[in-house]
């Protein structure tokens, strides 16, 4: 894996995207969780990213048990250990 993006914010994807590698990891926290109810945004993806979201963020908007599959949720445990094996973490 070579960056770690965290997503804070839905508006911020596009700036995201851009920046976006195949081998990279897409974390989304606090409001960004909310893309995953939108079906168009895993397609908009590089093929190989993979995508994460924070459990504590999914729960306290009511997704957590509907989270798409495609979206691995974290515990804050496994974010800090996600965030030690990137070589890069860019936060948006």
């Amino acid at each position: 894996m070579a960056t770690l993006h965290q997503l804070n914010a839905q508006h911020k994807l596009a700036n995201c995207l851009k920046l976006l590698a195949t081998t990279d990891n897409l974390l989304l926290i606090e409001s960004a969780v909310m893309l995953s109810l939108d079906a168009r945004f895993l397609q908009q993806l590089p093929s190989g990213v993979k995508v994460l979201a924070l459990s504590n963020d999914l729960q306290a908007r009511g997704l957590l048990n509907n989270c798409p599959p495609a979206i691995q949720p974290l515990t804050d445990t496994e974010w800090v250990a996600v965030s030690l094996e990137a070589d890069r973490v860019c936060s948006w």
